[in-house]
């Protein structure tokens, strides 16, 4: 079958429209040196001539760019039409990985797209139609066999027969688009499976490529995102954090598939990397928590801010792992081994417990222990004169470890030291979100009721009721923004007084109508008989 259709192809640099344009002036050209074109009388001629004329400007009316002409003056005419197969509530396509295998959905890949690849049809006016003979046409569908094309081929035979002598084109793209698939039997499912039937016959007018499984999967998943992201921008949608109306070009789809405009998403991101939360940068959508890809980040962010958000990002992941210790003289990030490392970059062995040069072999001090040495280096003389800087790291170090002491708790969890400004015990760790009690120390669970660290209970529903205030508030607003009529000229939500369907923008001072839209120049020209109704009632609203 593949020696069969190269020589239908016949000269590799054409492209697909134009080779199936050269077969078309070929089975023109042949019929026509066999006699089997007929001989008509010149009026007979100058009809089918103003019919395929009339044909071709209602064509070109209908499908637009989706119509290519081959030569406008050429005669015969000859075009090729995409005819695309759009299913808004989706279709499945489930694709064979073993062939042979019948095992489905085992040794079956399933997906579901929107829009499948478009159809070829190539057709080639002669000059006996529409009354005499039907227009030459080839057809290609590269996400089908070369079997099932060639069915589709016989079908439109079948349409030209059932009505010979008028135009036909039309009736054949209305089919391809409407009962293609339940002609082939895809009414639920369309199946996917590499063709093993070498010997079945193959039309002629079969155009188009051998593609294997894999890339039939990859062009009809690649070819649903286009159009799905093409749909999206030239739609309107309502961003979910602002509630305002924009054009899709405004909005920016993440890859969990939610999306919001531009400037949310904008002063969302940098508000994150501003106050260091940039583990909480997911996705908005409270239910999701979806990432948010690095490269969308750049460009909401910016060089500089896109840079800190690198290393805040970096420092949250080396923080996070338990192996993970700083050098107490360089600062650089180093792995931990049995409570000892060594720094890559200034070799300093050091213990990751007390930050001291390794002791192997000798109990670890505590920081009181350490407290009490580091108040007997200072006493020593040789400290006291000159080396001041020594001097004043040495009185840092015991100044900080004396406020540890005094007011901070380790995060059970990561083992952040933290201090509590004011408020509860209940304790959220800032550097991994989890929970603890700031009296004992100890997570935060069901299980945590012990008397001696009983968490704020009442500043805690406190909290709860605010929280539930705050979620009916928004709830609220969004009701009464759905009920508003947005501004034809501004989207600015706006309400009606009473029952009046006349509106004012207060905005951008504009009149406008809250039944159609459309903007009031004249109440007496606009409200009226033939016109719309000043006063009526919302639904809802009774």
């Amino acid at each position: 079958m593949e020696n069969a259709r190269a020589d239908v192809h016949g000269e590799g640099d054409l492209s697909p429209s134009q080779e199936a344009a050269r077969m078309l002036r070929e089975m023109a050209l042949r019929d026509r040196q066999e006699g089997e074109e007929l001989d008509l009388p010149d009026e007979q001629l100058r009809s089918n001539d103003q019919l395929q004329q009339d044909e071709m400007l209602a064509l070109e009316a209908i499908y637009g760019d989706n119509l290519h002409v081959f030569g406008e003056n050429s005669v015969p005419l000859s075009f090729q039409i995409l005819v695309h197969c759009e299913i808004p509530d989706g279709i499945s396509v489930s694709v064979d990985l073993r062939q042979g295998v019948d095992d489905y959905p085992n040794n079956w890949f399933t997906f579901s797209v929107k829009h499948l690849a478009p159809i070829s049809l190539t057709c080639l006016m002669p000059p006996s139609y529409p009354s005499h003979h039907p227009p030459y046409f080839t057809l290609g569908v590269e996400w089908l066999d070369s079997v099932k094309v060639s069915s589709l081929c016989h079908m439109l035979d079948s349409i030209w027969a059932q009505q010979p002598g008028q135009e036909v084109v039309f009736e054949w793209v209305q089919w391809l688009q409407s009962s293609m698939l339940s002609h082939l039997g895809f009414d639920r499912r369309i199946i996917i499976r590499q063709s093993d039937r070498k010997m079945d016959p193959v039309d002629v007018r079969v155009v188009g490529d051998i593609l294997s499984v894999e890339e039939i999967v990859e062009r009809l998943i690649s070819y649903n995102e286009e159009q799905c992201h093409e749909t999206f921008l030239r739609g309107l949608h309502v961003c979910t954090i602002c509630l305002r109306e924009y054009t899709g070009t405004d909005f920016i789809e993440l890859p969990c598939r939610h999306y919001f405009c531009w400037r949310c998403m904008e002063t969302y991101s940098k508000m994150h990397v501003k106050e260091g939360s940039v583990l909480k940068l997911v996705c908005p959508d409270e239910k999701c928590g979806g990432f948010v890809p690095p490269n969308l980040l750049k460009r909401l962010l910016g060089e500089a801010d896109f840079q800190r958000w690198e290393r805040l990002i970096l420092q949250k992941t080396l923080d996070s792992m338990a192996d993970v210790a700083y050098c107490p003289r360089c600062e650089t990030p180093c792995l931990e081994d049995d409570d000892t490392a060594q720094c890559s970059n200034c070799h300093f062995s050091f213990c990751t417990r007390c930050r001291g040069r390794r002791h192997i072999g000798a109990k670890c001090i505590t920081p009181e222990e350490k407290l009490l040495s580091l108040q007997e280096r200072e006493k020593v003389p040789n400290l006291s004169k000159g080396n001041t800087g020594h001097k004043v790291n040495v009185a840092n170090e015991i100044f900080s470890i004396k406020e540890i002491l005094r007011s901070c708790v380790a995060c059970p969890h990561c083992g952040v030291a933290i201090s509590r400004a004011s408020g509860c015990n209940h304790i959220l760790c800032r550097n991994c979100d989890k929970s603890f009690c700031y009296s004992c120390g100890k997570a935060v669970n069901q299980d945590h009721t012990s008397e001696q660290c009983k968490i704020d209970r009442e500043k805690l529903r406190v909290k709860v009721e605010v929280n539930d205030v705050m979620k009916k508030m928004q709830k609220d607003l969004r009701l009464t923004l759905s009920r508003a009529h947005p501004c034809s000229n501004c989207h600015q939500p706006n309400f009606k007084v009473g029952n009046n369907n006349h509106i004012f923008c207060g905005t951008c001072q504009v009149h406008y109508c809250a039944l159609c839209q459309k903007r009031v120049y004249k109440s007496t020209e606009h409200y009226g008989p033939r016109g719309c109704k000043q006063h009526t009632v919302d639904l809802g609203f009774a």
